[in-house]
């Protein structure tokens, strides 16, 4: 629930109410650490088998029933234009809240939430081409870690579909 915390895939608080601008949480997707803002972020979860949607994108991995909710997942691989990992089981599922919707995007692990003060995050300035959705990179003591801007992960009017079908 957002406002309540983050809840990490063992059931425990790991950041509360009133999170510091800055927190983003820490994830492994191939050899690279990304980071998304923590704000976003309704809770973290094992992964589960999805269910296959007809003509479902090639990007989404399926539909998920968390707590009374379908949430469709979005396979960050697949939208990287990368191979899916040879077992999904030890990967995890980060419940994002977007704009009042909720969708989850599979990742390979999660590892932590940090602060990243803005005096050490490093604008892209168009080095990226066409990749809008990375929205800096933190030069932190032992990595570079790169931001994302969940909102452009999603092509124009994605998240405005799965709204009009939430509430349908």
């Amino acid at each position: 629930m957002i406002g309540k915390g983050v809840i990490d895939i063992d059931g425990r608080e790991v950041a509360g109410q009133g999170a510091l601008d800055g927190q983003v949480v820490v994830f492994s997707l191939a050899e690279e650490k990304y980071g998304i803002e923590i704000s976003l972020v309704r809770e973290i979860v094992k992964w589960s088998k999805t269910t296959e949607l007809p003509q479902m994108s090639e990007e989404l991995s399926g539909v998920i029933k968390l707590r009374d909710q379908v949430i469709p997942v979005i396979s960050l691989r697949k939208k990287f234009g990368w191979p899916e990992v040879d077992s999904l089981v030890d990967t995890k599922i980060i419940i994002l809240e977007i704009d009042s919707v909720s969708v989850g995007i599979n990742v390979d692990d999660v590892d932590a939430v940090i602060d990243v003060p803005s005096s050490v995050v490093e604008p892209t300035n168009g080095l990226m081409g066409q990749s809008n959705m990375i929205s800096g990179i933190a030069k932190l003591p032992d990595l570079l870690l790169i931001l994302l801007d969940v909102r452009a992960l999603f092509s124009s009017g994605v998240l405005e579909q799965i709204a009009q079908e939430e509430l349908a």
